[in-house]
């Protein structure tokens, strides 16, 4: 690489230092209308979503959550991290929404999550990465949400990445 393309070269625009960073834990609590706003806006059809008594009879203490309601879970920790002045995961990492795209994502589902839990939800940035000569820059960020009593319930690996070229 010549003096001229290392000069042109994009630098990096995530914040790298944080690599290994947790995040403070947070609490929220899962809300009867937010997992009945999700499934209708899902198009899911099950009553379980939405019917506390069709829930019940199915056998579940209540309302059951989608399992892409991790979506949801993130945005109310966000708004918790928010609430408590705490930066969010994104401000942390000084995403550039410009250049930022979704990479890969993966979830691990090891129970439901149900209307009425307390969950905690923890993040924490694992590794940053380059392609393409360093036109694109990637971060890997696995998010863990439990229940106090039932343990992990879901595990999120998920990519983003900064097209910088």
């Amino acid at each position: 690489m010549s003096q001229a393309d290392v000069a042109a070269k994009p630098a990096g625009l995530f914040d790298r230092a944080t690599k290994g960073h947790a995040l403070p834990t947070v609490s929220v609590e899962v809300e009867r209308g937010r997992i009945r706003f999700f499934a209708k806006a899902l198009g899911e059809t099950d009553p379980v979503h939405s019917d506390i008594a069709a829930a019940q009879a199915a056998g579940y203490p209540d309302l059951p959550a989608p399992p892409s309601f991790f979506m949801a879970i993130e945005a109310m920790a966000d708004e918790e991290r928010a609430r408590l002045g705490q930066p969010s995961l994104i401000t942390l990492l000084k995403c550039d929404f410009r250049r930022l795209l979704h990479g890969d994502e993966s979830y691990a589902y090891h129970g439901l999550v149900f209307a009425g839990d307390t969950l905690q939800f923890d993040t924490k940035i694992i590794d940053f990465y380059e392609k393409k000569g360093g036109l694109m820059e990637f971060v890997t960020v696995e998010a863990t949400v439990s229940h106090a009593e039932r343990g992990t319930l879901i595990t999120a690996t998920r990519t983003l990445l900064h097209r910088l070229g």
